[in-house]
């Protein structure tokens, strides 16, 4: 018997080395691009702390003040997600992360072309959206995004939680200032500074902040049975919607049935 050996055309080997060189090329281009998108620094956004020095954010409604000039006094603007806002002759202007005092600037220096005083104008925040911290309660283990107003004490954060007192663990309530590497997490005892007066764990929340609130051993058991129920909850839902259509239905034919009975009771059924 003579056996033969079947020699691969050399250019389906060239093709299957490319096709690896190409995958392998696509996939360190994707882990830079990734590498790239990641946040590298701080919770993601500006690492100011707005306690210390305020600074102009996304969303804050900003109003011009002009003491020397009528037409351009009490001109009110929201910043744009792109960090600018729109002011009259100038056009845009970009305060994204500046200080009022700072934007204040900025907007002297442009309408300078314009008029030969700037020095009454300036730029005042009238509303403050940009801002804010998160808690995380028992009942719904998602974040949920509260105001920040500065000068946010724990105890005011908790009060402005509504938090559930059986399902949390009140004395080991975290809070956590995030960072991409090292995450500072501070455990506070809440019972100690409502019932003794205890206030080192009162701290100073900052903007950003996400408060944990841990579950008790009621609100373990809780969530645990949430989670054993959830599966059913479509099937819930499917019959209360069934009982929903057979009450509209009921409600329905009873009108129509009975003569002269219901809303519909003049079409009655002895006439169809």
């Amino acid at each position: 018997m003579v056996s033969r050996c079947v020699r691969r055309p050399a250019g389906l080997w060239a093709v299957l080395v490319a096709a690896c060189f190409l995958a392998a090329c696509s996939s360190t281009s994707d882990d830079a691009r990734v590498l790239q998108t990641l946040n590298q620094r701080g919770f993601g956004r500006a690492s100011l702390d707005a306690n210390r020095q305020y600074y102009i954010g996304i969303g804050d409604g900003l109003v011009l003040r002009d003491i020397n000039h009528a037409e351009y006094n009490n001109v009110a603007e929201a910043v744009r997600m792109d960090g600018v806002i729109t002011l009259p002759q100038v056009g845009e202007v970009y305060v994204n992360g500046l200080t009022p005092a700072e934007a204040s600037e900025v907007v002297q220096l442009r309408y300078s072309d314009f008029v030969k005083d700037t020095s009454g104008m300036e730029i005042n925040v009238q509303s403050i959206k940009s801002k804010g911290f998160y808690v995380v309660t028992v009942e719904k283990k998602q974040a949920r995004r509260l105001p920040f107003q500065g000068d946010v004490l724990l105890i005011d954060a908790m009060e402005k939680s509504k938090f559930d007192p059986i399902l949390t663990d009140t004395e080991d309530v975290r809070v956590i200032r995030g960072d991409p590497e090292n995450p500072l997490v501070i455990s506070c005892d809440y019972d100690a500074i409502i019932e003794q007066g205890l206030t080192r764990d009162n701290i100073l929340i900052r903007e950003n902040d996400v408060i944990y609130l841990t579950p008790s051993v009621i609100g373990y058991v809780t969530r645990f049975v949430q989670i054993l129920l959830a599966p059913l909850k479509p099937l819930q839902q499917l019959i209360q919607g069934a009982n929903n259509t057979i009450a509209i239905t009921d409600s329905f034919g009873q009108g129509t049935i009975g003569a002269g009975g219901g809303k519909f009771g003049k079409f009655g059924g002895n006439q169809f």
